[in-house]
């Protein structure tokens, strides 16, 4: 029904065995509602969409027709099925696993009063026995790189005596964690270290990438609801600009 009132055009496709026309509908029309038309409607009602709800399984429940599933969509701007609306639990997993793979539970970043900030943590570092594993040689302002691309700044170094030797580092990074046992470089330098802990100050929250896009996908749960009695209005106002 979105695309049925929109005007049809001949359109010549360029084939290698010749040109072929066709009649296609003209989607260079205004495909969405006029601003002014949304602003015009007053009453709405808000909704979460349930496991598995499709705009037309939510136009069926308010509207009476699967068949109003666009006026779902244009009145919460969103127009595209797989990245405007929320997917179920089984295709979220299955989207996780195949955007992240093993670094699902990797930290994507770190928030302070919900706001997204650079975590302070400190990192236990040990030399190794290869050459370029002095610890010594690493500097306030130096960038430690984990093999899997994570970095953190460096903000202030402490070299503790025992046996061996390790640095007390304290440090400021974005997103992912280091290990323990892993190697780690010096971001420009021939520099390496061991990683012997790993931990974060207790006023940052650290989010994972499963729990971000968890996230992210109940965030788009909430939808407006146009009032029943306000439909046939707002179809017939759309038919006349179209």
């Amino acid at each position: 029904m979105y695309f049925s009132n929109f005007p049809k055009i001949v359109y010549d496709f360029d084939l290698s065995n010749g040109t072929d026309y066709k009649i296609v509908t003209d989607i260079t029309q205004n495909v969405r509602l006029r601003k002014q038309i949304l602003e015009n409607i007053s009453l709405y009602d808000y909704y979460d969409i349930g496991e598995g709800e499709t705009p037309e399984i939510i136009s069926e429940k308010f509207y009476g027709t699967p068949f109003y599933h666009w006026v779902i969509m244009l009145a919460n701007q969103r127009y595209d099925y797989i990245n405007d609306f929320p997917l179920t639990q089984n295709e979220l997993e299955k989207y996780i696993d195949r955007t992240y793979g093993n670094k699902k539970y990797h930290i994507h970043d770190y928030k302070l009063n919900g706001a997204i900030v650079d975590g302070l943590v400190t990192v236990v570092l040990e030399p190794i026995d290869i050459s370029g594993g002095s610890i010594t040689a690493i500097d306030v302002g130096d960038i430690l790189v984990s093999p899997n691309g994570y970095e953190a700044r460096v903000n202030s170094g402490l070299l503790i005596d025992g046996s061996p030797k390790t640095l007390r580092v304290d440090a400021s990074m974005r997103s992912g964690s280091f290990i323990p046992n892993e190697i780690l470089t010096v971001l420009n330098e021939i520099t390496f270290a061991k990683v012997k802990s790993f931990s974060v100050l207790n006023q940052y929250k650290a989010t994972t990438n499963y729990d971000y896009e968890m996230e992210v996908n109940e965030s788009k749960r909430r939808i407006r609801i146009i009032d029943p009695s306000l439909v046939e209005q707002l179809v017939k106002e759309f038919q006349d600009i179209v």
